[in-house]
């Protein structure tokens, strides 16, 4: 069987039948990407953990708040339709609305607090590896830079 001089070349950086024909050179090697991309998906799926904790939080919240919720409409039901005068009854039902409409407010709270502070916690992360990336790059970049200043001041002596 013959070689196909395509395949064996195709790799080779400068050959006519590259598939990569003079790609021009980065100061980042394979090794640091891979490092970076490791470190911002590890990132990604922190703040994600953190987003499913406090959906289940809200959820398992929520749920709580409506049981409690049927709970206080049972006893109003039950306090309305015990013995007094209409005064009586309108007075309590009048209080115990007021004391429903409270309870909901502060629940409705509660529940925005749990969802802004895991958006807070999750944000954090992701801003704290977005800024560690940026560092990463600028150091990369010096680096590089410094190689090649170091390279062309051996070549000037040479």
């Amino acid at each position: 069987m013959s070689k196909n001089p395509f395949f064996e070349n195709w790799m080779k950086s400068g050959s006519n039948n590259s598939a990569f024909p003079k790609l021009p050179s980065v100061p980042f090697g394979m090794k640091e990407i891979m490092e970076s991309s490791r470190k911002s998906i590890q990132a990604y799926t922190e703040a994600q953990q953190i987003a499913a904790q406090s959906l289940q939080a809200i959820i398992q919240r929520q749920s709580e708040i409506m049981s409690q919720m049927v709970q206080d409409s049972s006893a109003v039901a039950r306090e309305v339709m015990d013995e007094g005068t209409p005064e009586e009854k309108i007075a309590r039902s009048a209080e115990l609305i007021r004391e429903a409409y409270e309870k909901t407010v502060n629940n409705c709270r509660e529940v925005g607090d749990i969802a802004s502070k895991s958006a807070r916690e999750a944000m954090d992360v992701l801003n704290d590896r977005i800024a560690t990336a940026f560092e990463e790059i600028k150091s990369t970049a010096e680096d590089a830079k410094e190689q090649k200043s170091k390279k062309s001041s051996g070549k000037k002596a040479a």
